[in-house]
Parts: structure tokens; C-alpha cells; sequence
């Protein structure tokens, strides 16, 4: 009897075929990834595990695809490896529109599971449905143009970014508690982030810009995280909220590291931010002194670039080229003027449907200082975010961008006012100055639904600010349960005897 007891009992029937049909289907799985990738397809069945867990988990879904793009960079010398992330997986489908359809279809589903009703921020919904309408006809006139339906529709893949992730965001069920934990986690990333920017510098192992010097990072994600990481911990110190020590001990690697990025749009952007957080924190009448602020910050920033430094230090090299006459000298800036005033000559032939996408700009009113770059790429890329769209998606396209701006920035307004949170009032502000200063640098580069990484995060950030601005706010964490009474057991009397 012992003997029989400590022999292995045979699984139960069910689980034999569970397993079998488990196994039977990562097989499947996994010759069809080798067919279709090659010996890469083998991780297939588990990237289909990792998705399954991933659909179950929308605040881990969303999570996953921000760190992702943050950390992972594409020319950051001794990590340029991370590049693979943005590579094309399956027919002009990359790893990144995969999590992010994967975050998307997430929250739907907990939507559906839950029986919650989708939210959509009124001040986004014109914007939003403005920019599905001129979605529609980019690829219209795109395929029209020549372009495979299928290539039109995946061009337009950052849009997508645009047009679903901030509706993701702010249906996440969240609370106060939870938001304030991943904005903590935010500011902390931004600055490891800034501590690899300034190792490679040490190390002499960034990449250079017009031979100045190395630099920390060229690419928008990283600057633009480090700057409102900045500007929300300016925020925080005007109001007087007492940051964390370890956010305020950060703060000068924040600065060192865009300073050291040598890009002129996030300086300017930057000091714009800056002094509308001062304003708007420090004054009861902000918005009245919203228009003189921004005409004597326009006047400075024109007297700054007409002040011909002397030195060679790199950073007074980058800041002069700032001076017009610098501009007309630099062969990159004179590309960039003569390249508007070819898309200008583009859209005024084709003002309401625009070129299409995939269709390329062609330089017929100015000759190009430079070959190469955006143009070696078919001249798909204006540096002017407001054309772009105008180009791209037609006047339907330019109104979206405009409206989406907008939206945004009433609804950082709405999310300050409301918070009652320093970390989150801080935030809130820190993203209303911060769009203002995207705005501006919009007009010298495409950021806002032309890049992938930047428009992501800058998308997920849109999201969160709608859902502190919700009208009656969001689900608070629930309160402690109290404690059920103790149960005492009393003996019934017995009755008395006679």
C-alpha cells in the first residue's frame, strides 16, 4: 500500500489533451514565424504568450510601449543596438505598431469586460474626428497617386499614434494614487535618462552635430521628456509642494543633459516654457499676461540671435547660429528655407486634398542648398509640423493639427485647475507651458505625428492630462473596508431551575 502511494499518479486525460493541443499550436506558430522571418519566427509562440498577457493588461500594455521608446534610441552610440526596435517586422509593420495596437486593443477590451462607457474628452472629439476625415483622404489621394492601398494605409501609422492613444489613456481605470505613482516613475526615467546622456558625453562616444562636439541626444523623445520632467519640477518648487530630494538633486543633470543636446528649438522652447510657469505660478492674472509675455519673449529671443558672441566654446557656437545672418551662412538652415517655399508652391497647387501620402514634394520654385537627408528619402519631410499635415492630408489635415493643439493646451488648463495634487497641478502646468513651446518648435521641425517615438509619448501624455480633467474627475481609491465585529460566542442560559 505504501509503495502504490509513492508512485507517481498518471495526469488526468484532460490535461494530457490540453497539453498536447498546447503544444501542437506553438509548433504551428513556430513554423509559421520561420516561414515568414526566418530562424527569428522560433520566438514567435512566445511573443503570442506575451501579447495574451499584454490584451489582459492595458496599464501594463501602455507602460511597456512609453518605456520602450524612451529608452530605446536610435543613434545613441554605445546603445545604438536598441535601433532594432523600430525596425519593420511584417510588411511595413514595425514592433512599435504592434504594441501599440496591442495597448489599444487592450484597453477596448477592458472596456468591454468591465461594462465601462468609452470617454472621450470633448475638447478632443472635433479635433480627433477632423483628423480621422483627412486620414482618410491622404490615403485617397495617395493611392490615387500611384501608392498600393495597403503602403498608403501603413503610412499613416504615427497618425494612428495620434488619433488612439491619448482615447486609450484617459479609459484607463485608474486613480489619483496610481496616476501620481507613474508620473514619479516618469520623472525618475527622465532622469536615468539624463545620466546615460552625460556618461556618453564623458565618454566621447555621442554623435556630433555640425562638428561641434558630442552631444547627449539629437532626437526629440529624450528632450522633450527631460524638459517637461524640468519645467513640472519648476512647477512644483513655485507652488511651493516641497519635491522629493532625489527630483531636486536631479534637476541639474536635467539641465546639463539639454543643454549638452545642443538642439536651439528645445533651448528656445525651454526658456519659453519656463517663463510662462513662472507667470502663470506665481500670478492670479496669468492669462492676462499671457500676450505681452509671449511678444517680449519673441523680442528677446530676436535680440538674442542678433548678438554676434565671441568664443569658442560650443555651446556660444551653437547659440550664435541662432543670428539671421548665421542662418543664411549654414548651408542645413538655408535648405530648410528653400525647401518651405517649394512645399508653399506644392500646397498651393493642390490646396484642399494636398499631394497624398507617400507622394514626395518636388523643388520647383527654389533650388536645394543640400542633397541628401529628407530629399535622398523622396522628399516626404517638411520641417514646418502645420505643412506637413497641409501637404499630407490636405486643409483637413492642417485643421487637425491646429484643433488637436488647441485642445490640448485647454485641457492641461482644465487638468491644473482641477488637480488638487501638487505633483499632478505640476505636471498639468508643466504640459500646458510645455505644448506652447511645441508649437514653436513645430515651425522648425515636424515632431507631432511625424515622428514615431516623440508622437507616442507626447499622445500618452494628451491621454493622461484628459483623464485629470475629467469632469467628475476620476475613480477615487477605494476607502479602507473596516473591520467586520468580532464574533463573540455566548453560551445560552440555561433556564433556571425550579
Amino acid at each position: 500500500m505504501l509503495a502504490r502511494r509513492l508512485l507517481p499518479t498518471a495526469p488526468p486525460r484532460r490535461e494530457l489533451l490540453l497539453a498536447a493541443g498546447a503544444a501542437s499550436v506553438s509548433a504551428v506558430i513556430a513554423l509559421a514565424g520561420v516561414h515568414k522571418l526566418g530562424t527569428e519566427g522560433l520566438v514567435a509562440p512566445v511573443a503570442v504568450v506575451a501579447a495574451a498577457i499584454l490584451l489582459a493588461r492595458p496599464l501594463a500594455a501602455i507602460t511597456l510601449v512609453v518605456v520602450l521608446v524612451i529608452v530605446c534610441e536610435t543613434t545613441f552610440g554605445i546603445f545604438t543596438f536598441t535601433a532594432k526596435v523600430y525596425e519593420i517586422v511584417f510588411k511595413d509593420i514595425s514592433l512599435v505598431d504592434v504594441l501599440v495596437a496591442i495597448a489599444v486593443a487592450s484597453v477596448a477590451l477592458d472596456l468591454i469586460r468591465t461594462g465601462r462607457r468609452l470617454y472621450v474628452p470633448r475638447p478632443l472629439v472635433l479635433p480627433l474626428v477632423t483628423l480621422a476625415l483627412a486620414m482618410v483622404t491622404g490615403v485617397v489621394v495617395g493611392h490615387a497617386a500611384g501608392a498600393s492601398l495597403r503602403f498608403a494605409v501603413a503610412s499613416e501609422d504615427v497618425l494612428a499614434y495620434l488619433l488612439l492613444l491619448p482615447l486609450a489613456v484617459c479609459n484607463l481605470d485608474l486613480d489619483r494614487r496610481q496616476v501620481m505613482w507613474l508620473l514619479g516613475g516618469a520623472l525618475a526615467l527622465a532622469v536615468v535618462k539624463a545620466v546615460l546622456g552625460l556618461v556618453e558625453v564623458a565618454a566621447h562616444l555621442g554623435p556630433s552635430i555640425e562638428g561641434v562636439a558630442e552631444l547627449t541626444y539629437y532626437e526629440p523623445t529624450a528632450n522633450w521628456v527631460i524638459m517637461i520632467a524640468l519645467l513640472s519640477v519648476f512647477a512644483a518648487v513655485l507652488a511651493r509642494a516641497k519635491p522629493p530630494l532625489w527630483m531636486l538633486l536631479g534637476s541639474p543633470l536635467l539641465l546639463a543633459c539639454l543643454l549638452l543636446s545642443y538642439r536651439r528649438s528645445f533651448w528656445i522652447a525651454a526658456v519659453l516654457g519656463g517663463l510662462l510657469v513662472l507667470v502663470l505660478g506665481t500670478s492670479a492674472h496669468g492669462r492676462r499676461l499671457l500676450v505681452p509675455v509671449g511678444l517680449g519673449l519673441g523680442v528677446a529671443i530676436w535680440l538674442l540671435g542678433s548678438v554676434h558672441f565671441q568664443g569658442a566654446a560650443p555651446l556660444v557656437k551653437r547659440a550664435t547660429s541662432l543670428s539671421p545672418a548665421r542662418i543664411e551662412a549654414s548651408a542645413e538652415d538655408r535648405y530648410r528655407l528653400n525647401e518651405r517655399a517649394d512645399v508653399i508652391a506644392a500646397i498651393e497647387a493642390h490646396p484642399i486634398a494636398g499631394l497624398g501620402v507617400t507622394v514626395p514634394w518636388k523643388a520647383t520654385t527654389e533650388t536645394l542648398a543640400i542633397e541628401g537627408g529628407e530629399s535622398s528619402q523622396g522628399r516626404q519631410y517638411v520641417h514646418f509640423a502645420l505643412l506637413w499635415f497641409w501637404m499630407k492630408l490636405g486643409v483637413l489635415g492642417a485643421l487637425a493639427y491646429v484643433g488637436f493643439q488647441l485642445a490640448t493646451m485647454w485641457i492641461a488648463w482644465r487638468a491644473w485647475r482641477r488637480s488638487r495634487e501638487p505633483l499632478l497641478r505640476a505636471f498639468a502646468l508643466a504640459s500646458l507651458c510645455g505644448v506652447v513651446g511645441l508649437i514653436a518648435m513645430d515651425t522648425t521641425a515636424s515632431f507631432t505625428g511625424v515622428e514615431a517615438r516623440f508622437t507616442v509619448v507626447y499622445a500618452v501624455q494628451v491621454g493622461l492630462l484628459a483623464l485629470l480633467a475629467r469632469p467628475a474627475g476620476w475613480r477615487a481609491p477605494p476607502p479602507p473596508q473596516p473591520s467586520p465585529p468580532e464574533l463573540t460566542l455566548v453560551a445560552p442560559m440555561a433556564p433556571a431551575l425550579r
